[in-house]
Order: structure tokens, then C-alpha cells, then sequence
């Protein structure tokens, strides 16, 4: 396919490792690479052709046709993956976002129902402080103002 890389090997039956090799497209000398191998980058139509590899004192071989066809087109529609994701996304995004939704809808409708007092079923009842209450009182007072001094600097 046209932008592809194209690797060409040439190799002997009889060597275990790679050895130098002359490469020829359509008869003509392309280069000698000393591993055997050549690599064509983004190969295009200009490419096509017939080659061959040589290996000196070991013989040639015969010629391979390279044929480059173009790449097809592609259109501008989501695939059916990228589609799934994005219906992943979305529901995936309601899962988080609605529970926050409902409980900030419930947490006001509280707040504005207690800043109403619109609540029969709560009643208020004031009554005095016990003895023991006032003393618990009392010692708060004490720490709190012993917490506040030991701060201040």
C-alpha cells in the first residue's frame, strides 16, 4: 500500500547468517547493504518495479515483481467502536453526574424547609439548663478560651 515501508531480504540457502548483497530495480544498481536487507520508506507508485538481489561469489536472485496499490479512501462517519465509546461516555458521565444532581435537589429542599419551618412534625421545646448541663457548660467555656489563648500568638 502506498506509505507503507517495504523491506526486501536477500539471503543464500547455504549461509546461516546475513550476507553483504547488491540490490538492482528494473536492471539498475539500487545500492549494497552489508546486512542483506534493504528497506524502501513510504513507498509510492514510482517504486513499483522488478528486483532482484545479488550476493557476490554466491549467484543472484531471481526478479520479484513490487506492486503499490493506493491506499482506499476513508469517509468522515463515526465507526460503530468510536460510536460505542462515546455512548459509553455519555452513560457512563449520567452515572456520576445524576446522583450529585439528586441528592444537591434533595439537600435544598431540605435547607429551604428547615429555613421555612414549614415542618409540622418538628416542634422546638426550650427548657433550662440542669445543674449538671451548666456545669459541662461552664468547663467548655474554659477550654475553649484556654484553646483560643494557647493560639494566639
Amino acid at each position: 500500500m502506498e506509505g507503507d515501508d517495504v523491506t526486501l531480504i536477500c539471503r543464500t540457502k547455504m549461509a546461516a547468517s546475513p550476507l553483504p548483497a547488491d540490490f538492482y530495480k528494473d536492471g539498475v544498481s539500487l545500492r549494497t547493504e552489508s546486512a542483506g536487507h534493504m528497506t524502501l520508506h513510504h513507498v509510492s507508485r514510482s517504486d513499483e518495479g522488478l528486483y532482484k538481489c545479488r550476493v557476490q561469489n554466491k549467484g543472484e536472485s531471481p526478479e520479484s515483481r513490487l506492486s503499490v496499490s493506493e491506499r482506499p479512501t476513508t469517509t468522515s462517519s463515526p465507526t460503530t467502536a468510536s460510536s460505542l465509546h462515546l455512548e459509553f461516555r455519555v452513560v457512563s458521565h449520567m452515572v456520576v453526574f445524576c446522583p450529585y444532581c439528586i441528592c444537591t435537589l434533595i439537600m435544598v429542599s431540605l435547607y429551604r424547609q428547615k429555613a421555612t419551618g414549614n415542618d409540622s412534625s418538628v416542634s422546638v421545646v426550650m427548657t433550662s439548663p440542669t445543674h449538671a448541663e451548666q456545669g459541662l457548660d461552664d468547663h467548655y467555656d474554659d477550654v475553649m478560651s484556654a484553646v483560643t489563648t494557647e493560639h494566639q500568638f
